[in-house]
C-alpha cells in the first residue's frame, strides 16, 4: 500500500488539509472557513485567535481521516503566512492574539530594526518593513511590557501548528525565521536583537531545515484529531515557499509565477539575491540554495472588479481573437507598487474608448507585461531566467492568458497538476522521510498537465508594445 503524506495549510480566512501519495495523487482534502476577524479593531491592526486555526486544523483533519487507510500515513507538515507571530507563555498558550502578517501597527519598529541591524540587512538583501515579524514583536515590547514579560516563547504561525501537532514548539525552519531577523548565511541570531532592542535571544526558537523531523504527534494531539501517535512531524514553510515547492520550483534555474488576486514571482538561485531596492527578499532553500521572490500589485483582483464572473468565458474566447491589442493597460487596483518596482503613488491606467472586449484582452496583457518587466529586473540583479516558467493561480484557469503570457514573455509555461500551500506542506513531509531530499520528491510528486508555448506570430508584435509599455512608465516616474 502507497504512503500518504499529510499537508497543512492555514490561512488568514481558513484551513486546507490534503493526503497525498508518493506520486502526487490527492486522496483525500477538507477545507474550512473562518472570519478574518471576531471584533472591530484599531486601523492598521489585524490579529486572530491562535486556537481558531487549531480548531478549524482540527475539524479538517478529522474528516480526511475518515477517508484514508490512517495506517499509511507516513509523515505530515504545516504551513501558514509568513511574519505572523505567536507569543507564548511558559505552558506554550498564547498571551494575546497573534499578530498577522498584515498589521501595521509596527512601522516605526520597523525603521529603527534597519538602522539597528543594518548589517544584517545589507548582508540578507531586505528592509524590515511593518510586516516581518520582528517589528510586531518590537512593537509588543515596547507598547505592551506587562504581556511581552509574561512571553516565553516567539512561534511564527507555522510554528504553532507544528507545535500543536507535535509538543515541540521551540523550532522553526528557515523560511519564517527570516522576518524575524535570522542570520541565513551564519545561521544564528544576531545578538543586537537583544543588545539593542532588548528581545531575549532564548525566546526565539530553534532553527532547522524545512523538511527535518523534529517530533512526532503526539497522544495530545492524537486524542485530538485521530492522527496515529507517532507519525513524524516535519518542520514546514511559509505559505508562499510551501506554493511554490508544489509547483516543483525547486531547482536553481527554475522559476515560477503564481497569478491570484495578486502576482507572485518565485525562484531558485545557487547565490542570494541582494536587492538595494527591496523589491525581492531570498529565503534559504532547504538543500541550501536561495528561494528570490517578488509580488506585484497587480493581477486578477482588477479583472475581478472590472468584469463579472458571468462574461468571463465569452470574454477569453474572444481574447484570442482580439490579441495582440496594440493598447497599454496596467491593471493596478488600488495606489502603490512594491513589484518589479517600488512606487507609492503608482495608480494604474487603461486604454479609453474600447470595447469591453478590447479592454479586457488589454488587461491580460498589462499584466503580462509587468510580468516581463519582473523577469527582467530579477535578471539585471544577476538572477537565471530559463526558458520554461511554472505557472500556477486562479489566473492559470484563463488559456487565453496563458497564451497571452507564453507570448509577451516569449518563454514556455508549465502548468502543474495540484498547486497550494497545502500540497506543497504535504510534499516537505515527504522530502526526508521517503525521498532523499526535496529534489527528488517534487520529481516523483509534482506532475504536468498542460504546456502553452508563444504564438510565434505574436512574439514581435508583443515586443514592440511592451518597449512602449516601459515607456509610458518612464514618462509616469514610475521606472
Amino acid at each position: 500500500m502507497d504512503k500518504i503524506f499529510l499537508g497543512i495549510d492555514v490561512g488568514t480566512q481558513g484551513t486546507r488539509v490534503v493526503c497525498v501519495d508518493s506520486k502526487g495523487e490527492v486522496i483525500s482534502e477538507s477545507e474550512d472557513l473562518f472570519p478574518l476577524q471576531s471584533r472591530p479593531l484599531p486601523d492598521g491592526w489585524h490579529q486572530q485567535d491562535p486556537y481558531q486555526w487549531w480548531q478549524s486544523t482540527v475539524l479538517c483533519l478529522r474528516k480526511v481521516l475518515r477517508e484514508i487507510n490512517i495506517s499509511s500515513i507516513s509523515a505530515i507538515s504545516a504551513s501558514s503566512t509568513s511574519g505572523t507571530i505567536c507569543l507564548l507563555d511558559e505552558k506554550y498558550l498564547p498571551v494575546m492574539p497573534a499578530i498577522l502578517y498584515s498589521d501595521r501597527r509596527g512601522e516605526d519598529q520597523a525603521i529603527a530594526l534597519n538602522k539597528g541591524l543594518y548589517h544584517i540587512t545589507e548582508k540578507m538583501g531586505y528592509k524590515f518593513n511593518s510586516s516581518y515579524a520582528l517589528a510586531k514583536i518590537l512593537w509588543v515590547k515596547e507598547n505592551m511590557p506587562e504581556v511581552f514579560s509574561r512571553v516565553k516563547r516567539v512561534v511564527h504561525a507555522t510554528d504553532y501548528l507544528i507545535g500543536k501537532l507535535s509538543g515541540n514548539f521551540c523550532v522553526s525552519d528557515y523560511t519564517n525565521v527570516l522576518k524575524t531577523g535570522y542570520d541565513l548565511i551564519d545561521g544564528a541570531w544576531p545578538g543586537e536583537i537583544e543588545s539593542i532592542f532588548g528581545i531575549p535571544v532564548e525566546i526565539l526558537p530553534e532553527v532547522v531545515s524545512p523538511g527535518a523531523v523534529i517530533g512526532v504527534v503526539s497522544v495530545g494531539c492524537s486524542e485530538e484529531t485521530g492522527l496515529p501517535p507517532g507519525i513524524p512531524v516535519v518542520a514546514g514553510m511559509t505559505d508562499g515557499c510551501a506554493s511554490q515547492v508544489s509547483t516543483g520550483t525547486v531547482t536553481p534555474g527554475d522559476w515560477n509565477s503564481t497569478l491570484g488576486t495578486t502576482l507572485v514571482i518565485k525562484g531558485v538561485t545557487k547565490e542570494i539575491l541582494k536587492d538595494p531596492f527591496g523589491r525581492i527578499y531570498s529565503h534559504r532553500h532547504p538543500d541550501g540554495y536561495w528561494l528570490p521572490g517578488g509580488a506585484s500589485n497587480t493581477g486578477g483582483e482588477y479583472i475581478t472588479k472590472k468584469f463579472s464572473q458571468d462574461e468571463l468565458d465569452e470574454l477569453n474566447n474572444n481574447a484570442l481573437k482580439i490579441a495582440p491589442t496594440g493598447l497599454l493597460c496596467y491593471p493596478l487596483s488600488g495606489k502603490g507598487e512594491r513589484f518589479p518596482f517600488v512606487n507609492p503613488q503608482a495608480e494604474g491606467f487603461e486604454p479609453a474608448g474600447c470595447d469591453k472586449n478590447t479592454l479586457y484582452t488589454s488587461c491580460l496583457e498589462g499584466v503580462g507585461y509587468i510580468e516581463k518587466l519582473a523577469y527582467q529586473t530579477l535578471e539585471d540583479l544577476r538572477a537565471k531566467i530559463g526558458e520554461k516558467i511554472r505557472i500556477a493561480g486562479g489566473g492559470t484557469k484563463s488559456v487565453s492568458w496563458n497564451k497571452i503570457r507564453a507570448s509577451i514573455l516569449g518563454k514556455i509555461l508549465i502548468q502543474p497538476q495540484h498547486t497550494g500551500a497545502a500540497i506543497g506542506s504535504a510534499i516537505i513531509s515527504s522530502s526526508r522521510t521517503y525521498f532523499q531530499n526535496l529534489v527528488s520528491a517534487c520529481e516523483n510528486m509534482v506532475k504536468i498537465t498542460a504546456t502553452y508555448e508563444p504564438e510565434k506570430n505574436w512574439v514581435d508584435r508583443y515586443n514592440e508594445i511592451y518597449q512602449k509599455f516601459i515607456k509610458e512608465l518612464k514618462l509616469r516616474n514610475y521606472i
